[in-house]
């Protein structure tokens, strides 16, 4: 229910910045409106926001760490060889080239 709750404010958020009238406003003004009568009127404690933001950074996280490993899993395109840099890493402040093989992975 925690999620729902989240969910639905996110979708709240997203409102005022969605061109009103179109397919997609109206949708999620009445799964808004539709969802928020399931639930509690009150407010989450600041324990379950915290606890499930910290849960949506961890995938956040993880997901990033996931993607990068893929790519670093594809060969190359275009013929290129191992001295041409690797793409933009899709974490920020990272570098774009893997580490070299010394070198410990995060988390590791």
């Amino acid at each position: 229910m925690t999620m729902l709750m989240q969910a639905i404010g996110l979708m709240q958020q997203a409102l005022p910045g969605l061109q009103v009238g179109t397919p997609v406003q109206q949708d999620a003004l009445k799964a808004v409106q539709r969802l928020s009568k399931h639930l509690p009127q009150g407010a989450p404690s600041a324990g379950q926001q915290r606890t499930h933001l910290e849960d949506l950074l961890r995938n956040i996280v993880k997901n990033a760490l996931l993607q990068r490993i893929m790519g670093q899993q594809k060969p190359q395109q275009g013929g290129g060889g191992p001295d041409q840099p690797a793409g933009p890493s899709p974490i920020p402040g990272a570098t774009a080239q893997p580490p070299m093989p010394a070198t410990p992975l995060p988390g590791a």
